[in-house]
């Protein structure tokens, strides 16, 4: 029975070091995909947000970040794909709501844009708010 509980406590230890591992080479490849965004590397920000993705596919905060640096790079496509995928996992989530509707501006699709500024603003995001009312001042 001894034997038994210390090869499943060997078993269950393996497994917590392997996802402390992961955890780490997630969080490494975050904060090299920001600083990498900062200095305006954008394709070395977005394979880093990659590789993150790939670890902890269930981040809503990779999606954003990967989300915004693809719309920074007019690829609106894929940034509103991201966007969508961080707004799914949080739902709540206002910045990502805001975001996108900037993309959304971005592809030329203002009713879409107006739709997630109203809802980013019910959420509670300023941004969002001021967004509502540039986008009526503009129609």
């Amino acid at each position: 029975m001894l034997a038994r509980i210390v090869i499943c406590g060997i078993f269950f230890f393996g497994i917590c070091i392997q996802a402390t591992a992961a955890e780490k080479e997630y969080e490494k490849l975050y904060k090299q995909g920001v600083a990498a965004n900062k200095k305006g590397d954008l394709d070395e920000a977005i394979r880093c947000y990659s590789r993150a993705i790939s670890l902890k596919s269930d981040s809503y905060a990779l999606y954003f970040v990967r989300g915004r640096a693809y719309r920074q790079k007019d690829q609106y496509d894929k940034a509103v794909s991201d966007l969508t995928r961080a707004i799914t996992l949080k739902p709540g989530y206002a910045e990502a709501y805001n975001h996108r509707g900037v993309t959304y501006i971005g592809k030329g699709d203002k009713q879409k844009a107006l739709a997630d500024f109203s809802k980013a603003c019910e959420l509670g995001s300023k941004d969002g708010c001021a967004n509502v009312e540039k986008s009526k001042k503009e129609k």
